[in-house]
């Protein structure tokens, strides 16, 4: 089983990269792949990143280099105040670099691409150059992509993502089912999700829900679910002043105990350190 397969330059028989700008009332779950690198700034609104089977937040300014047919989605969250909310996107295959000798250090970009990427503190004049490329074209466009990723290539802070034994999960795949659950789970865990609920919504019995999703994804459904919620009371711990008691109930939780309890077995500190961590910082 996966996630839908999205057209990219695959379907552009005159350019050698596909760049495009992102610029509407929010960003909706979409779990897919392609077989293009994709890199992906951040410019306006923030919200929960899904990318292979790590669930964390997002925000203005971050940027991503998503490895080809890595899974990924990204959701602006529910509380986001922003009227629009803005991406800048690129998608390129890494054959385009083969025959320059020049580049032959970007592989090993690609390559650390394949657990995805998330870069820290970049450059004004970085992004500017990031956000020429949309409108720009032939030769300049081309230069214009070279820059970027020789500066993402030399590039000290940077984050990698995913577990080194990841991929095994996603080769596997053969259908879009697994788009409709994560799909699903990613809308509509401020509710909570029964088990039954999500096997009914997938066409499974509940125990043949359980194993297939674990198969598929490397991680139960309760994990998935739980790691879902937890992004979201992240999300409404840093951007509102709701009571943890009131933030529970936004996300599913069916009380304040349960979420203490995970929150520190998954953080290892309490909601209300996490809030007073982030704004000391």
């Amino acid at each position: 089983m996966k996630p839908s397969l999205e057209l990219g330059i695959s379907n552009l028989p005159n350019a050698s990269f596909k760049s495009f700008r992102l610029y509407q009332k929010s960003f909706e779950s979409h779990w897919h792949y392609h077989p293009e690198l994709e890199l992906v700034y951040f410019s306006k609104g923030k919200g929960m990143r899904f990318i292979g089977d790590k669930i964390s937040l997002y925000k203005e300014n971050d940027l991503f280099l998503i490895g080809e047919n890595i899974p990924h989605t990204f959701m602006t969250y529910q509380e986001e105040a922003t009227p629009f909310v803005e991406a800048y996107c690129i998608q390129f295959s890494k054959q385009i670099f083969d025959t320059f000798h020049e580049c032959k250090h970007f592989q090993q970009l690609f390559q650390e691409a394949q657990r995805g990427i998330y870069f820290e503190n970049i450059s004004e004049i970085f992004i500017q150059k990031l956000q020429s490329i949309e409108s720009a074209s032939g030769v300049s466009s081309i230069i214009l992509l070279l820059e970027v990723l020789e500066s993402l290539a030399q590039s000290p802070e940077k984050t990698i993502l995913l577990d080194k034994d990841y991929q095994q999960y996603t080769l596997s795949e053969s259908s879009t089912r697994l788009q409709v659950a994560i799909d699903y789970i990613n809308t509509h865990a401020h509710r909570g999700i029964s088990l039954q609920e999500i096997a009914d919504v997938c066409h499974f019995s509940p125990n043949a829900f359980c194993r297939w999703f674990k198969q598929n994804m490397g991680i139960t459904f309760i994990d998935y679910l739980n790691k879902t919620r937890l992004a979201q009371v992240c999300q409404l711990l840093i951007a509102s002043d709701l009571s943890v008691g009131q933030i529970a109930l936004q996300t599913g939780f069916d009380n304040i105990s349960t979420l203490n309890r995970l929150f520190q077995q998954k953080l290892h500190l309490s909601p209300s350190q996490y809030r007073s961590q982030f704004f000391q910082d």
